[in-house]
């Protein structure tokens, strides 16, 4: 269905093409008939041969004049038909790929609920036909559910704030927050195996709703633990009057076509499907909301064979 649909509009442009310069070529010739019959009609009434002469020549250069017009106004018309389209078809294909990324986003989210669901009833049945286990393992078992508790209240939170971006209903309550201590904190209490590295300039005061901010830096976090290998580093410094934060991560190096989208709704990267990382497409897409909402600013690049996510603020 869907190539048949790009497909007729390619069919409807070409026959609008082929419709729009035939009208040129059937105008010019009418035009060239009509100023022959003019000199026709001179030839009859003048008698003078060199003043007829003159007339010819004023005859031919308006009908130079006239045809030059009509290509170039043909031309403009041309240009913008073309333009129309390319813009028509660029359209098309953004309103499909969202589709397409919203069609898996719809298909794996049950997914996503269901597992830390799952987890959490194992959890809370063992514990219930096992009430002779050490308290270490008690403790383990609890750990493990609240840890899948917290990634299904942050998905539902997610969805919600997504939900309130899409309507613009959420409003921005701006407060000072010091950066460093608050990126400190979220990094010491983060649950991930892998190690951690950060170097965080001190007494960073930044204005920030501090919802929105713990969302922007969970998600940057999340991201970064995510999609690298061993090594994780963030970096907050001050450079030219403005506050830098750098989150560094040795994953799979993200292609120049690619970082254009990542900020897209319900946007992954094929590669990370491939390899079953899970993920929505919500993360950081909420995340360039917050930095738009903030009038802050976000980049993503390559250094030194790093992805570096970048946010200036």
């Amino acid at each position: 269905m869907k190539w048949k649909k790009k497909h007729i509009l390619y069919i409807l442009f070409t026959y609008l093409l082929f419709q729009f310069v035939w009208w040129e070529i059937l105008l010019v010739k009418l035009h060239h008939q009509n100023f022959e019959k003019e000199k026709q009609l001179a030839a009859l009434r003048i008698t003078d041969y060199q003043e007829f002469q003159k007339l010819e020549r004023k005859i031919s250069e308006q009908q130079t004049k006239k045809i030059i017009m009509i290509v170039g106004e043909g031309t403009v018309f041309l240009i913008l038909i073309v333009y129309g389209f390319y813009r028509l078809l660029k359209s098309y294909e953004k309103d499909i790929a969202i589709s397409q990324r919203q069609t898996h986003f719809l298909l794996s989210l049950p997914h996503e609920i269901k597992t830390p669901l799952s987890i959490i009833q194992l959890n809370l049945q063992t514990l219930l036909h096992h009430t002779q286990l050490l308290e270490d393992k008690r403790t383990q078992i609890i750990q493990s559910a609240l840890e899948e508790l917290k990634r299904l209240q942050q998905l539902i939170d997610h969805l919600l704030l997504s939900n309130k971006i899409s309507k613009d209903k959420y409003h921005l309550h701006l407060q000072e927050i010091n950066l460093s201590e608050y990126i400190k904190n979220i990094v010491e209490k983060y649950p991930s195996q892998k190690h951690i590295e950060y170097d965080l300039e001190e007494n960073v005061i930044i204005k920030a709703d501090e919802y929105l901010l713990n969302v922007l830096l969970q998600n940057l976090l999340s991201n970064a633990v995510k999609f690298s290998e061993k090594y994780i580093y963030i970096h907050l410094y001050k450079k030219n009057n403005s506050v830098y934060l750098d989150f560094v991560n040795d994953g799979d190096l993200i292609d120049d076509k690619e970082k254009e989208h990542l900020f897209e709704l319900f946007y992954r990267r094929k590669s990370d499907e491939q390899r079953g990382i899970k993920g929505t497409g919500l993360g950081l897409y909420i995340v360039k909301q917050i930095v738009d909402w903030h009038h802050f600013n976000i980049s993503v690049f390559t250094k030194d064979n790093y992805n570096v996510f970048q946010v200036v603020f």
